[in-house]
């Protein structure tokens, strides 16, 4: 049987929904996952980075696939899961169009906006066979990002993580683990 595009990703932002519930210390934290059930679950939204204060199509930069944010709609995580062989293009736009967001936002009875903050973490997950150019994504890329500076209402460098695996289980069982340990 084939998966859906996206299947997974919601699967994952189910799992990281239902982590977040059951622990104590995080109850106060807000997830929204695309790629979901929207009848099923209501924090399965279309997460838009954007810039300007109203998200609309002429400045939509990105849709992110998971927001974890707390009760002051500072964001703590973002990520990104492409399912299929991740391009360095690919991984790269990922990165600069949640870079330049200014603002993201998920539309609940009205938008609700979610601010970048000096904390806040982005991870790019995703698949290459390839276990050379892995290695030059996790090193290369990721040295070169941090050469540039960012502005203070952006993702910072340092703060930039990608998971790059050879299938979508690994991908995703690394994604599961990492989360965990930022969480």
């Amino acid at each position: 049987m084939r998966l859906k595009a996206g299947e997974k990703t919601g699967q994952f932002g189910l799992w990281l929904t239902e982590y977040i519930n059951e622990e104590r210390t995080k109850k106060d934290y807000l997830v929204y996952y695309d790629h979901g059930d929207p009848t099923r679950h209501d924090n399965v939204k279309a997460i838009k980075g954007f810039v300007g204060e109203k998200v609309k199509n002429a400045n939509r930069l990105t849709d992110i696939d998971v927001l974890v944010a707390n009760r002051n709609n500072e964001i703590l995580l973002l990520i990104e899961i492409e399912e299929s062989q991740i391009s360095p293009k690919t991984l790269l736009g990922d990165i600069f169009a949640s870079l330049v967001s200014t603002k993201f936002s998920v539309l609940e009875d009205e938008q609700m906006d979610f601010s970048v903050t000096s904390n806040s973490r982005l991870i790019i997950a995703g698949l290459h066979p390839n276990p050379e150019r892995r290695k030059n994504y996790r090193c290369d890329i990721r040295r070169r990002i941090g050469e540039f500076s960012f502005p203070e209402d952006s993702i910072q460098g340092e703060n930039i993580e990608f998971i790059i695996e050879p299938d979508l289980a690994s991908c995703l069982a690394k994604l599961h683990h990492r989360v965990i340990q930022i969480l």
